[in-house]
């Protein structure tokens, strides 16, 4: 089933078209949204926390940048798709909605950044988002803001 997105990305302004991620969700978390996740889940993949939603993200979107939140030049280059979306309902969902905050499962192509490593571990979302995954124009609108 394709979603149907009610706010693409196109509507929202380019310096805000940034995924924020929160934490690696833990595995008290995890046992209550499970059944909405695949349950065999790709090498090189994390089940994260990601905060409030710029636009409604259809399963399948690839990033290739990440950066520390308000540090753009701190970027790194990654490919990474969206796999798999649910939340606190533990309901599968066909796209990160526009204003969620939602539980993501994420592979990356390569190898998992250090920067997706060193996240925390938590139980919720933490409302302090620490990492921002977007494309290589909105970065370079990040860059020219500093």
């Amino acid at each position: 089933m394709v979603a149907q997105l009610q706010w693409p990305e196109e509507r929202t302004p380019l310096d805000q078209r940034c995924l924020t991620i929160e934490g690696h969700v833990s595995e008290t978390s995890l046992d209550l949204v499970r059944a909405a996740l695949p349950l065999e889940r790709p090498e090189n993949s994390a089940i994260l926390f990601l905060s409030y939603a710029f636009a409604d993200i259809p399963i399948g979107r690839r990033y290739k940048i990440l950066f520390p939140k308000d540090h753009p030049a701190l970027a790194v280059s990654t490919e990474c798709d969206i796999l798999a979306v649910t939340q606190q309902f533990a309901k599968p969902l066909d796209c990160i909605p526009h204003g969620w905050k939602t539980i993501c499962l994420v592979r990356f192509l390569a190898v998992i950044p250090e920067m997706i490593r060193a996240l925390p571990t938590v139980d919720a979302w933490t409302f302090h988002p620490l990492l921002c995954l977007c494309d290589e124009e909105t970065r370079m609108v990040h860059l020219k803001g500093r």
